[in-house]
């Protein structure tokens, strides 16, 4: 019984996070790895990635400062809650972008 209701809450939290890609520009979901072909498909093609990221460098490319201003300024339009849900509070945008989010599988 906890192993069904466990998989009904991880497809529900796919479900959602798809639905919120989905209202990503082609460029936001490349910046993440997404693909946007894989995510038409739904829920089944899940996790929506063309190339496995296991092995990419969890270091952050290196960005010219016109890039790392950019950047700065699309998290900053984005809500306390859409930040929340990519790991990264208001307040840690400018680190964020310029040493990489930590979290799971991150560098701190």
């Amino acid at each position: 019984m906890f192993s069904l209701i466990n998989k009904y809450i991880e497809n529900y939290a796919i479900h959602k996070t798809r639905q919120q890609l989905l209202n990503l520009s082609d460029s936001q979901l490349q910046d993440v790895g997404i693909s946007r072909d894989l995510l038409n498909q739904g829920n089944a093609s899940w996790p929506w990635r063309e190339n496995d990221m296991r092995h990419l460098s969890p270091q952050p490319a290196r960005m010219n400062a016109k890039q790392i201003n950019s950047a700065i300024r699309e998290l900053s339009r984005m809500s306390d809650k859409d930040l929340r849900d990519i790991g990264i509070d208001r307040g840690s945008i400018r680190h964020s972008v310029m040493n990489g989010r930590s979290g799971p599988g991150r560098a701190a």
